[in-house]
């Protein structure tokens, strides 16, 4: 009998897994970490946030909140790549987790309220810790921009002094022993779904993998449309989630002031990403940017909007040295004409 298909509809999500065999799946700090850096990843990804969580050492729980039809898609990635990650650590093979995750969709604020208590007493139901904030897997414990993926929202509105009472305890075993994966109204996702080539018609071929794949596509779906392996576009993605990185991180530090706070790469000129790179990241931000779009794309925009900048003649002189593997002076930079000003000029003559 083939497995019930899950629901996709954005919302909030109880998520629930426990390694196969109720096995250990974190073994020290540094899996946890891992694990958090993986769902920080696939949050970038698939735009998901997380309201509360809890990772113990054979199971987690997470309460998050999807923005896009791409529950299923999302905690198969992290799944994934945590598995892959753990075998090849402890020189394992076979399944680390003990089948499907489980899913159950939050319609009701109280429930909300009282599975946030629910997660948080975890540890203290397991004898772990006495106290909500003292476990370190949980969310209470995390800092606010340790993680963007992290949403205090919930968090912070719900009183973590008592303890999980009774009756509370009885309200989340109605819900946990309800159906899994509960919607009213079945949803047929591949008849609203964008079609591969509408994707395409913008372009820009890294973006529209991107984005097919980030909206419910496999990869093996994108490769077989492109004529591409699935390598390939395994390893297009990877790139694409690092230029967006770097994108976020400088976006955040003020670098593209002039900007919406809120704009993301696939929003933005490229080349004023490369000028503004330059300009004003630091050695290492440069650095990423052209082993991110390559020295081709990079010179292009140099040449075109900082070599003649006089503002800049030390900048360029690291620049056209270290990175492009010119042999100049700085003299040469104090010779260029400034393509900017003679416009001006001329305009005004």
């Amino acid at each position: 009998m083939p497995r019930k298909p899950r629901s996709n509809a954005v919302g909030f999500y109880h998520i629930h897994n426990r390694g196969v065999d109720r096995g250990v799946v974190y073994k020290n700090r540094d899996d946890f970490l891992k694990f958090l850096e993986i769902m920080q990843e696939a949050s970038e990804e698939y735009g998901f946030g997380i309201y509360a969580f809890c990772l113990m050492s054979n199971h987690y729980h997470l309460l998050l909140k999807t923005t896009k039809e791409n529950l299923s898609i999302s905690m198969q990635k992290i799944n994934a790549r945590y598995s892959i990650y753990f075998n090849n650590r402890y020189k394992r093979v076979g399944p680390l987790w003990q089948g499907r995750f489980k899913s159950w969709m939050v319609r009701d604020d109280r429930y909300l309220t009282t599975l946030v208590r629910y997660i948080e007493y975890t540890p203290i139901k397991a004898r772990i810790t006495q106290t909500i904030g003292s476990y370190e897997w949980a969310m209470s414990s995390r800092k606010r921009g340790e993680y963007p993926m992290l949403d205090f929202e919930w968090i912070e509105k719900v009183d973590l002094s008592r303890e999980f009472d009774a009756r509370e305890q009885k309200m989340m075993n109605e819900f946990l022993n309800s159906r899994l994966d509960q919607d009213e109204k079945k949803r047929d996702e591949d008849k609203h779904r964008k079609k591969l080539e509408e994707y395409f018609a913008c372009g820009d071929r890294d973006k529209a993998i991107y984005q097919a794949v980030k909206e419910g596509y496999t990869q093996k779906d994108v490769a077989a449309y492109l004529g591409l392996s699935y390598v390939s576009i395994s390893k297009i993605m990877k790139r694409y989630r690092q230029k967006i990185s770097l994108f976020r991180k400088l976006r955040d530090k003020g670098i593209f002031w002039s900007y919406d706070k809120g704009v993301e790469y696939g929003e933005f000129n490229e080349g004023v990403f490369i000028e503004h790179t330059l300009k004003y990241g630091d050695f290492d931000d440069i650095q990423k940017l052209f082993g991110l779009l390559g020295k081709r794309a990079v010179k292009k925009t140099w040449e075109k909007e900082m070599k003649s900048d006089k503002r800049f003649i030390k900048l360029n002189y690291m620049i056209a040295r270290v990175f492009l593997g010119m042999d100049v002076e700085s003299d040469y930079f104090k010779e260029q004409k400034n393509a900017r000003f003679e416009k001006l000029r001329l305009l005004a003559s």
